[in-house]
């Protein structure tokens, strides 16, 4: 498996259920995380590259009625 982590804004207030449907979607279709960063507005996705690319893991969030807007380059410190 090959694990990848993107970010992506997102615009106006999530609903409670929106944050259902996000909690739905971890470990389905090789999606394995969605972390929800409401001070930055900001989404990011963990999921199984081996198994779909970055545009599919999108649309999945999209598709649970997260209104995406531009990717977002996170700096990661060394752990």
């Amino acid at each position: 498996m090959t694990y990848l982590e993107v970010s992506y804004r997102y615009s106006g207030e999530l609903t409670p259920q929106q944050g259902q449907r996000l909690q739905e979607l971890s470990g389905c279709y090789g999606i394995l995380r969605v972390r929800v960063d409401e001070e930055k507005l900001l989404v990011r996705i963990l999921f199984d590259a081996s198994r779909f690319k970055e545009s599919e893991a999108v649309h999945w969030v999209r598709r649970a009625g997260i209104p995406l807007t531009d990717k977002v380059e996170v700096n990661q410190s060394p752990a």
